[in-house]
């Protein structure tokens, strides 16, 4: 991973960038799951619901969460999350900006992943991630 790392506790990645969300995706749920976080993503928390000391401990959880992501975004990222007030709408804003679900962004998708090939100086590694994250972005056309 390049200097653009955010650490956290000794665990490193890469800052989100216009071109790396399903790695980053990956790598953030993983990070969230070691520090008990990942059910901070769903959009179906008990914030309503919870007594205050309950909801107090919610708060803290979200709080870390959001920082864990926060950290990891690029400045041009962080503009997309700046005014969100939960971790699972940071999450869901994300995914929305990033997963490609318009027409014409599936369209491009399927281009590029119908097209793709290895360049001169690739490792085949590199080709292959490559292509499976090609295939991960393009995923919504797939199902249909």
């Amino acid at each position: 991973m390049d200097g653009g790392a955010a650490g956290m506790g000794g665990i490193k990645i890469d800052k989100l960038t216009e071109t790396n969300f399903n790695e980053w995706r990956q790598r953030i749920k993983m990070i969230l799951a070691l520090r008990d976080l990942e059910d901070m993503l769903d959009e179906d928390g008990k914030t309503m619901d919870a007594e205050d000391r309950e909801l107090a401990v919610w708060k803290r959880r979200d709080t870390k969460a959001s920082a864990i992501i926060g950290l990891t975004l690029g400045s041009e990222q962080l503009e997309h999350v700046s005014g969100c007030k939960t971790t699972a709408e940071t999450w869901s804003t994300l995914q929305g900006v990033f997963q490609r679900k318009s027409l014409m962004n599936n369209m491009k998708a399927r281009r590029e992943f119908y097209t793709v090939e290895m360049t001169v100086g690739d490792s085949m590694l590199g080709y292959i991630n490559r292509v499976r994250n090609l295939g991960e972005t393009s995923r919504p056309w797939a199902a249909r």
